[in-house]
């Protein structure tokens, strides 16, 4: 969950956003061309100029979305980015219990798994979460990791946007 703070020609609106509406937003911010900058704690600001006529002249004025998650990321230790990104690169990370029934995540049957320790912080921090089994980032995780490595529009396109399909002729 995101807090979020909408700055448009009203005024300032405040409300929360899921994590799917969070994404919708940034994806549909990147196919409008729009700034889409993500913060170290995990979230985002999308930030724009609205054009519009008044009075016989353009009136241009600043427009953003400031999505804040309810859990920050925090400081992203290198133990945690490393395990973020196998994370993201396995297709079948999954939830598994260590021989003390401690909890920990297992990227493939050959990989080596996630330490206990790191798993902790990742589901305490709320980086991960599990869906039909399998482990996935969160989108606070994801934008946390994004600004870390100082992402720019090409480098969010790459992980909002689909790819372009060919089309056979």
């Amino acid at each position: 969950m995101f807090a979020e703070t909408v700055l448009h020609s009203g005024g300032i609106t405040e409300g929360h956003a899921s994590e799917a509406h969070a994404a919708h937003l940034i994806r549909r911010a990147l196919h409008r061309g729009y700034t889409v900058t993500p913060t170290p704690d995990g979230g985002a600001c999308i930030t724009w100029t609205a054009r519009r006529l008044g009075s016989g002249s353009l009136i241009e004025e600043p427009r953003s979305v400031v999505l804040t998650p309810h859990t920050p990321a925090g400081h992203l230790h290198a133990s945690v980015r490393t395990a973020l990104h196998a994370i993201a690169r396995s297709a079948d990370a999954h939830a598994d219990l260590d021989k003390q029934d401690r909890p920990r995540i297992r990227l493939s049957a050959d990989a080596e798994p996630v330490d206990v320790r790191t798993t902790s912080r990742l589901y305490g921090c709320r980086l991960v979460t599990e869906e039909r089994g399998r482990v996935r980032l969160t989108l606070t995780a994801t934008l946390a990791l994004l600004a870390a490595h100082g992402a720019d529009r090409e480098d969010l396109a790459a992980v909002f946007l689909p790819a372009p399909t060919a089309v056979a002729a």
